[in-house]
């Protein structure tokens, strides 16, 4: 079995009172290195008033037989 990179999604875990809600972002391309999207991640933080709990990476792809 193989997985084959389709895309990224940045995920911000923000803090919404008591609980957490999640921002989010899609087409983040799979060979952007986690520093970069970390930094970039921490920019999209300093432009809200909510408090960023967790910066996400979750990588979509496809799974396949080989």
């Amino acid at each position: 079995m193989a997985f084959i990179p389709i895309e990224d999604r940045l995920q911000l875990r923000v803090e919404h009172g008591a609980s957490y809600r999640t921002r989010s972002w899609g087409s983040v391309k799979p060979t952007v290195s986690d520093a970069v999207l970390l930094d970039f991640a921490e920019a999209l933080g300093d432009l809200t008033n909510e408090t960023v709990d967790t910066y996400l990476r979750v990588k979509i792809g496809a799974l396949e037989v080989e």
